[in-house]
C-alpha cells in the first residue's frame, strides 16, 4: 500500500530558506551589520577603523554593482566613513589637512630686516645727470685741404692717435726754400765772423749785425714751416669717442676749422640742479648717494663744487659731484638721468625699523618680531619717516629681527624660516632713501 504526501508551496519555500545557502547569506549580512555598528562606535571614540569581523572585507559596492574606483563605490566608502580614494594616492580625510600630526600651520619662509641704531639723515631726491669732464671740437691747426680721414663716428681713439691729414705739398716746397735761405745767411755770417777775428779793414759792424739778424729770421721761418707740416696731421688730444665729423675728404680747412667732435666718457662727473633752500647740507667734500634711474645699485659721490650762479626761473644752483669707487659695469652715457639723495637736515642718532615691516591694524601699527623661530606680534610707536625707515619711539630695541616680506599673511605664533642675516641685509645703512618714495625735485 502506497501513501502519497502532498507538499505545499509554502512548505517548499520554508525548506529552501533553511538550506545551507540561505544560512550563509544570513551570516554574511549579520557580520556586515555588526562591522558597521562597531565602525560607528570607533568613529565616535576617535579610534581608527578596523576590518570586518572574521577578517572579511566590507563590500562597499554591495547591491550597487559598482567597480573599484567607481562613483557608486566611492559613495559607499564615504557613507561607511572610509577614505574617498581607492589607492595609495587617496587624499586624507578632513581634519588632518595633509600634514603630519594633524592641525597647526607649517613654517612659512619670510624676508627679515634688523632694527638698527645709528645716524639718520633726512634726504630728498633731486634729478641729476652724467656730464663729461672733457668734450669738444678738435680743430685744424693750419690751412689746407683734407687728404685723409682715419676715423668714423663712434670710433674710440687714444691720445695722440691720427684723426685726419691735410695736404702738405706746398708747405714742403716752402720748407725747401726757407732752408736754402737759412744756409745762405749762415755762410754770410761765417764770412763776417772771419773778418772780425782777423781784424780786417773790410769788417763792418753794421753789416755783421745785419747778417746775424738774417740768420735768426731764416731759422724762425724754417721752424714755422716745420710746425705747419706737423700741424697738417690732426691727432686726438685725449682718449675719447668720435661723436661727430665736421668735414669730409677733399674739403679745404682754414686754421681753427672743426675736424671732429670728441667726447671722453671715462672721466665723468654728476651734476644736479639743487633747490637753493637745500644747499645748506652740501659743502665741498660732503658724501651723498645717487642711483641711476635705470635700476642701478646705489653709489656714492663727493661734492666737488657748488657753482655760484643761480637760475632765476627755477631758483636752483648747479652742484658738481665726483663719483667714488669703481666704475659700474658698462660705460655711462653722457646726460644719462639719475637721482641724487640730497641731505635736508643734520644727521641724528635714532633707532629705526624698515618701512616694509609695519603692519597696520586699524589706527595701530604692529610688526612681527622673530623669537624662537616664531612670529611674535608687537605694537610699536613710530616717529618721522627718514629714507626707507621709520624712527622707533617705543616697542622695539636695536638688534630685533623683524619680518619685512610675507608679514601680511602671518598669524601670531606661526613658525617661520628665513635666510641668515649677512652681507647687505645684516649691515644695511639707515637713511638711504628710495628714489620712488617722493617725487624728485626738478
Amino acid at each position: 500500500m502506497f501513501c502519497l504526501a502532498a507538499v505545499t508551496p509554502e512548505a517548499g519555500a520554508a525548506e529552501a530558506s533553511t538550506g545551507p545557502q540561505a544560512q550563509k547569506q544570513a551570516q554574511k549580512q549579520t557580520q556586515k551589520q555588526d562591522w558597521q555598528r562597531d565602525g560607528k562606535r570607533d568613529r565616535q571614540k576617535g579610534r581608527p577603523r578596523g576590518d570586518a569581523p572574521g577578517g572579511a572585507k566590507p563590500d562597499w559596492g554591495a547591491n550597487r554593482g559598482g567597480k573599484p574606483g567607481s562613483p557608486d563605490r566611492q559613495d559607499g566608502r564615504r557613507r561607511a566613513g572610509g577614505p574617498s580614494g581607492s589607492g595609495p594616492g587617496a587624499r586624507p580625510g578632513p581634519g588632518r589637512q595633509g600634514r603630519p600630526g594633524g592641525g597647526g600651520r607649517p613654517p612659512m619662509f619670510v624676508g627679515v630686516d634688523r632694527v638698527l641704531k645709528g645716524p639718520l639723515t633726512q634726504t630728498e631726491p633731486v634729478i641729476g645727470r652724467i656730464v663729461a669732464t672733457r668734450k669738444g671740437v678738435v680743430a685744424a691747426r693750419v690751412s689746407g685741404s683734407v687728404v685723409a680721414i682715419d676715423v668714423a663716428i663712434g670710433d674710440r681713439v687714444k691720445r695722440g692717435q691720427v684723426l685726419a691729414r691735410q695736404d702738405t705739398s706746398s708747405t714742403e716746397a716752402r720748407l725747401a726754400y726757407e732752408s736754402a735761405e737759412l744756409k745762405l745767411a749762415e755762410q754770410e755770417l761765417k764770412r763776417f765772423e772771419a773778418l772780425r777775428s782777423n781784424r780786417s779793414a773790410a769788417f763792418a759792424r753794421s753789416r755783421y749785425d745785419t747778417a746775424v739778424h738774417r740768420v735768426a729770421r731764416a731759422r724762425a721761418n724754417v721752424r714755422l714751416v716745420r710746425l705747419a707740416i706737423e700741424g697738417a696731421v690732426v691727432t686726438a688730444p685725449y682718449d675719447g669717442v668720435v661723436v661727430r665729423k665736421a668735414t669730409e675728404l677733399g674739403a679745404y680747412l682754414k686754421d681753427g676749422t672743426a675736424v671732429v667732435e670728441l667726447l671722453n666718457d671715462t672721466e665723468v662727473e654728476v651734476e644736479a640742479d639743487v633747490p637753493a633752500d637745500r644747499l645748506r647740507g652740501l659743502r665741498p667734500g660732503t658724501v651723498v648717494t645717487f642711483r641711476l634711474r635705470d635700476g642701478g645699485v646705489p653709489r656714492q659721490a663727493r661734492v666737488r663744487t657748488v657753482l655760484p650762479m643761480q637760475n632765476a626761473l627755477t631758483r636752483t644752483q648747479a652742484v658738481r659731484f665726483l663719483p667714488l669707487g669703481a666704475a659700474p659695469q658698462g660705460r655711462l652715457s653722457i646726460n644719462q638721468s639719475l637721482t641724487v639723495d640730497v641731505p635736508v637736515g643734520a644727521a641724528r642718532v635714532a633707532v629705526s625699523v624698515h618701512k616694509d615691516a609695519i603692519v597696520n591694524r586699524g589706527d595701530r601699527r604692529m610688526v612681527f618680531v622673530i623669537k624662537g623661530g616664531r612670529a611674535v606680534p608687537r605694537m610699536v610707536e613710530l616717529g618721522a619717516a627718514i629714507g626707507t625707515r621709520f624712527v622707533v619711539l617705543a616697542g622695539l630695541a636695536p638688534g630685533d629681527v623683524t619680518v619685512v616680506r610675507g608679514n601680511e599673511r602671518l598669524r601670531p605664533g606661526q613658525p617661520v624660516r628665513h635666510r641668515p642675516l649677512m652681507g647687505t641685509a645684516a649691515n644695511t645703512r639707515p637713511g638711504n632713501r628710495s628714489p620712488a618714495e617722493r617725487p624728485p625735485a626738478n
